[in-house]
């Protein structure tokens, strides 16, 4: 990486706000005010609304209270590609403090085979290891190849084997933040379980990796997001909110993914994998999650295991069950919205 590219990242975890001012400027940016929103109009984007930063609220994991007991049934899915992150992943799912079964697909013969010796002595729950096409990534693995456990859960993980190689330098960092605002130890999981007890809240992910933030955009796959959720019933265009987890991992209830997986989906409406950074159905999948939750009836929020600074998105702090409602209540956004 030269100096200019770390110089880049450096100011774009460390002095977010003016990393983003630098960016607009860059891009030739004109920004329109939407009150809690702006819109983003520029001549190589597809305009799109987004959050102002002081309103992208995020709640704080661990909580400042302790969780109650964890009753839900828990499942985690876990692609991974890329076996050599196996052990990696299985001592990250330890941290889940309760019963949890496991659901690892994979692309090899070779690689089920190395993953199911890392996972041999894995003891808190089932594992269920199977071979997929390599179609889809980890979308279609996920929720197609294994549609049919979620019947059996309250709560599952969507987590994958994350490389970024299309940009390896800029976003090395990327795959550690979403593993440790999801699965960082006990005490942030036992937080995150206890968000989705609530029961408006259907889909938890990591507030945005910093260097990735200002790349929230639609990019190549507006009209594939639009079209697939005018399939299930959805209808948004680019004056909705576009939010969405990116990196594709989350924790999630079964009930409030029920449109997707109710889908008549198949492995060959994916294509084959060719290395593709946008444009594909996985991708319009990726940015449909929240409207589809939504569309079910429930809601979404970010975490965030980190300490807020100076420019940065704020971070609410919850030291009750009564704080954590309100500060739910206040971290609430929806896409549906129209801008």
């Amino acid at each position: 990486m030269n100096f200019f590219a770390r110089l880049k990242d450096f100011c774009a975890i460390n002095f977010p706000a003016a990393y983003e001012s630098l960016y607009r400027f860059r891009h030739g940016i004109r920004v329109e005010d939407l009150g809690e929103a702006v819109g983003i109009h520029s001549e190589i984007f597809t305009e799109h609304i987004r959050l102002r930063n002081k309103q992208d609220f995020a709640l704080k994991v661990p909580l400042n209270f302790p969780a109650p007991p964890i009753k839900s049934r828990v499942a985690a899915v876990v692609h991974i590609f890329y076996p050599e992150l196996a052990d990696e992943l299985k001592n990250l799912l330890l941290n889940i403090p309760c019963a949890v079964d496991v659901f690892i697909s994979t692309t090899a013969p070779e690689k089920k085979s190395a993953i199911e010796s890392v996972f041999s002595d894995f003891n808190k729950g089932n594992v269920t290891i199977k071979i997929f096409d390599n179609r889809g990534r980890d979308i279609a693995a996920s929720f197609i190849g294994f549609k049919e456990i979620y019947q059996n859960y309250d709560v599952c993980l969507h987590i994958h084997s994350k490389k970024s190689l299309h940009a390896k330098s800029r976003l090395s960092g990327w795959r550690d933040h979403l593993y440790k605002n999801l699965l960082g130890s006990p005490e942030i999981v036992s937080g995150i379980l206890e968000i989705l007890s609530n029961k408006k809240v259907g889909l938890v992910f990591p507030q945005y990796f910093a260097p990735i933030r200002m790349s929230v955009n639609w990019g190549s796959n507006y009209l594939v997001t639009k079209n697939f959720l005018s399939g299930l019933g959805v209808e948004m265009d680019n004056r909705n909110l576009i939010e969405f987890p990116a990196g594709s991992m989350f924790w999630f209830k079964p009930k409030a993914l029920a449109p997707l997986l109710d889908s008549n989906l198949t492995f060959d409406d994916f294509p084959p994998e060719q290395g593709q950074i946008d444009g594909t159905i996985a991708h319009a999948i990726e940015r449909a999650f929240l409207f589809i939750v939504e569309a079910a009836g429930f809601s979404w929020v970010k975490v965030d295991s980190g300490e807020k600074i100076f420019g940065m998105t704020p971070i609410l702090k919850s030291s009750s069950q009564a704080e954590l409602t309100a500060n739910i209540e206040r971290a609430r956004h929806s896409v549906l919205k129209r801008y």
